[in-house]
């Protein structure tokens, strides 16, 4: 295929794919000296005029040519704002690559660029499948995929190479016949607010708190296999794992932390949603740091996260039913449970795990309608 003339244009009357052209080279080196740019993508650094130059005038056009890569130049209220390109696998499948310069970002300009070019590579190429790889933690790059109705797979340790480091990769694809919206939803959790407390995301700077609350004897005991970081180095790692719950639709957590200071306090989760949207059920879980103990701070922070829960979207999450366990003799949970309204409504004989045996398990339920 010859470049540029038999590269099509192709719009959506927002958004244009289009050739590369020597007019795009002063914005395609402001976008790949970004910090964002060079965090997760394999752009040269620094990145100068002539690397453009090489890349517009080269690498692009052989790429076409050689049938190797289509890559397009986005357009966007009239001037360059990106690319994103398809680049053969063979067997007709084709993996997807994409960056936008920071002043088109937030704007659904890659949602659209994305669509347009499958809409393009499935009719006109005959692919069958694209796939989506990314280096885990590129929440940009994965909330464009989930929104084009990517299918997600595992995290795959060390699959992606980056000036000279591997890295874990995100994984992801989507087929002809797939639907063109998202596969499942994407939680923004929530910052909630009671008269002392902010239940808002967890962040980097609460890695020492995490340790903290991690390596307390209570916490281990009741919950043995908590996966709360033991060591500063792995805070990352968690943290990565608690913003995918919320990213997969399975899980929100929520950092309990003192409006005055800021301070990490503990956790409050829901998770393991059952049921249609309008009759949903989810499980409640907790633990706290060991500053937040006998201050009634746990019980204000679930029953902030239930009222929550329980109000009609878009205000709340319009579930009927959550349900909580807590093994016999954690009387401390169990009165968080009781205080917040929950009802003990049953036993499992040796369910919990406690220490390195087994207690009883308490499971306490709490109905929308305050039943």
């Amino acid at each position: 295929m010859r470049f540029p003339d038999d590269v099509p244009v192709l719009g959506d009357g927002i958004v244009t794919l289009r050739a590369h052209s020597a007019d795009d080279l002063a914005r395609i080196v402001e976008q790949c000296n970004d910090p964002e740019s060079i965090a997760w993508t394999t752009v040269p650094v620094p990145y100068g005029e002539s690397d453009a130059r090489d890349w517009v005038g080269q690498k692009v056009p052989q790429a076409w040519e050689a049938g190797t890569t289509q890559c397009f130049a986005i357009e966007h209220e009239g001037r360059f704002a990106g690319s994103v390109d398809l680049r053969s696998r063979g067997s007709r499948e084709a993996e997807v690559g994409f960056g936008l310069h920071p002043d088109a970002r937030g704007k659904g300009v890659m949602k659209r660029a994305v669509n347009l070019l499958l809409d393009w590579g499935f009719r006109q190429q005959e692919y069958d499948v694209v796939t989506w790889r990314a280096n885990a933690g590129n929440w940009a790059s994965r909330r464009v995929a989930w929104a084009a109705g990517f299918h997600f797979g595992e995290t795959i340790p060390g699959l992606l190479e980056q000036r000279g480091d591997r890295y874990d990769g995100w994984t992801g694809w989507i087929t002809a016949d797939d639907a063109r919206e998202p596969q499942h939803p994407w939680i923004d959790v929530p910052v909630l607010e009671t008269a002392r407390l902010r239940l808002r995301p967890w962040r980097v700077e609460d890695g020492a708190r995490l340790v903290e609350a991690s390596n307390d004897e209570r916490l281990r005991r009741f919950i043995p296999a908590s996966p709360v970081p033991r060591d500063l180095a792995d805070v990352p790692g968690y943290l990565t794992r608690v913003q995918l719950g919320a990213a997969t639709g399975s899980r929100i957590a929520w950092c309990i932390a003192e409006r005055a200071t800021d301070q990490a306090l503990g956790n409050v989760a829901i998770f393991d949603f059952e049921g249609p949207d309008d009759a949903r059920t989810a499980q409640v879980g907790f633990w706290g740091h060991p500053d937040s103990r006998g201050r009634g701070i746990m019980t204000e922070a679930v029953q902030r996260v239930v009222d929550w829960c329980f109000e009609a979207s878009p205000h709340g999450f319009g579930l009927r039913r959550l349900v909580l366990f807590a093994a016999v003799g954690n009387m401390a949970s169990r009165r968080v449970a009781e205080q917040a309204g929950f009802l003990h409504v049953g036993t499992e004989r040796s369910a919990a795990r406690v220490g390195d045996g087994f207690d009883d398990n308490a499971i306490y339920d709490h109905l929308r309608d305050g039943s």
